[in-house]
């Protein structure tokens, strides 16, 4: 019983426990380099030849910008308003040389416009600003952005070959919340390695069978060997394809989520069939069946999916034949004397009644 539980369980948890160690790679491999860049601060832009660029996130103190060549805007649907959120300039790259340079571009938050326009204005009379210090990370400019940046040039002058030898076709994406951006990657590469290790968690807690831990805990506050239990659950009748949901004589067995547990029966007090219609937009859409179950351990009931209301109708009738201290259907009343006077209730059948199970149809 126990080896082919684990052998469930294990199976059970691997598509998901994959699915999160490739997650978890991914997350963490794209946002490594962000996340060791974001602890240093950022690499010095002034530092790196165009050679060197990449997709590093970089502090820059811009001096000279030669204009704004494209700005960003967001829509709003509802107003129909335009918001501009960010404004494209041209800016120097140097090289180690530190002579000459290529043309690139910076984005930045559209706050920073006046600043820039001011500055450009000043690059074009040969005068260096006070710097602006700008925190981002570099990126290639997407097809659009690059043929703005290209007619930017094609209208100062500039030959294809000029354009081709004398501009990157990358940009620096300022940050308009540099610190929380900084943070925002370390999170992103944190989440990767908690990803990836709960999936090798799970992989591992399963194979082990610590996924029956829960299981053994049930069968011991039960009251049961796990002998019986073994001879309880090979006779208990399935009530799906997988048997992830069996009743016995002695305690119902389920699946939650990847994990096996069992009820105690000698605990069960109601049980009852809870059928939910999905609708969308008037339009019935499916139908959901449950067998509700409020029990001493789990007095605010815990519910079992089960695939329509014939199995629901059959696990009901069999607590009813079996369990005779279980109350068995709905009604508001019952409801009502469940949650208003537990002891009542309780005096229906649960007090009043041996919780020894019964073969079915001898319960009289």
């Amino acid at each position: 019983m126990f080896e082919e539980l684990k052998k469930k369980a294990l199976k059970s948890t691997l598509a998901w426990s994959i699915i999160l160690i490739i997650g978890g790679v991914v997350l963490a491999g794209w946002n490594a380099m962000d996340a060791f860049y974001s602890v240093q601060g950022g690499v010095d832009f002034s530092t790196l030849g165009y050679e060197e660029l990449g997709s590093q996130i970089v502090n820059v103190d811009l001096e000279y910008n030669f204009g704004r060549y494209l700005k960003e805007y967001s829509h709003n649907t509802k107003t129909n308003a335009n918001t501009t959120t960010d404004y494209y300039y041209v800016i120097p790259a140097f090289n180690k040389s530190g002579t000459d340079f290529l043309y690139m571009t910076i984005k930045v938050p559209a706050s920073y416009g006046s600043r820039m326009d001011t500055m450009a204005n000043n690059t074009a009379d040969s005068n260096a600003s006070s710097p602006i210090n700008f925190r981002g990370k570099i990126k290639k400019l997407d097809s659009e952005e690059l043929d703005y940046f290209n007619d930017y040039f094609e209208e100062a002058g500039f030959t294809a070959s000029e354009i081709a030898d004398g501009t990157l076709p990358v940009y620096i994406d300022a940050f308009a919340a540099p610190s929380l951006s900084f943070g925002l990657y370390i999170i992103l590469f944190a989440a990767g390695v908690v990803l990836f290790v709960y999936g090798i968690y799970r992989i591992a807690s399963a194979a082990s069978g610590g996924s029956l831990k829960k299981m053994h805990q049930d069968i011991a506050n039960g009251g049961f060997t796990e002998a019986s239990i073994e001879s309880d659950y090979r006779n208990a009748q399935a009530f799906d394809k997988k048997g992830d949901l069996k009743v016995g004589k002695l305690m119902t067995y389920y699946t939650a989520g990847s994990i096996p547990r069992a009820l105690p029966n000698s605990k069960i007090m109601w049980a009852y069939q809870n059928t939910v219609t999905h609708r969308t937009n008037g339009v019935k859409t499916g139908t959901t069946y449950n067998v509700m179950v409020y029990d001493e351990l789990a007095p605010k009931g815990r519910t079992f999916s089960v695939a329509n209301e014939t199995v629901a109708q059959d696990i009901l009738n069999l607590f009813h034949a079996s369990f005779p201290w279980v109350v068995v259907g709905y009604s508001d009343e019952l409801k009502k004397l469940y949650n208003k006077d537990r002891v009542q209730f309780l005096q229906l059948r649960y007090n009043t009644c041996e919780h020894t199970a019964v073969e079915p149809g001898s319960e009289n």
